[in-house]
């Protein structure tokens, strides 16, 4: 019974933690598109080639973005900086 028990609350706090980790609250979501100029501009680059180092456009950016400044952006983060920037 005790080890039933330990085993969920183990599956409980690490649901927890999982959601924990990949929730993005409004706040930053519209943070991360007034922060587009923040990142370089890759809306004129082409995905997949060789000036992007065969990475789609969000992969590049952030690769970029933690080569040059220690961020690591998520995929949904840096899809939307992307999206923003051929926007513009």
């Amino acid at each position: 019974m005790m080890k039933a028990l330990g085993m969920l609350l183990l599956v409980m706090v690490l649901s927890v933690m999982v959601v924990g980790a990949t929730a993005q609250p409004a706040a930053a979501q519209a943070q991360t598109s007034a922060a587009a100029g923040e990142y370089p501009d890759v809306s004129g680059l082409q995905p997949f080639a060789a000036e992007t180092n065969y990475m789609s456009l969000a992969g590049y950016l952030k690769w970029t973005a933690f080569k040059d400044n220690g961020v690591w952006l998520s995929m949904a983060e840096a899809q939307h900086i992307v999206t923003a920037q051929q926007a513009q």
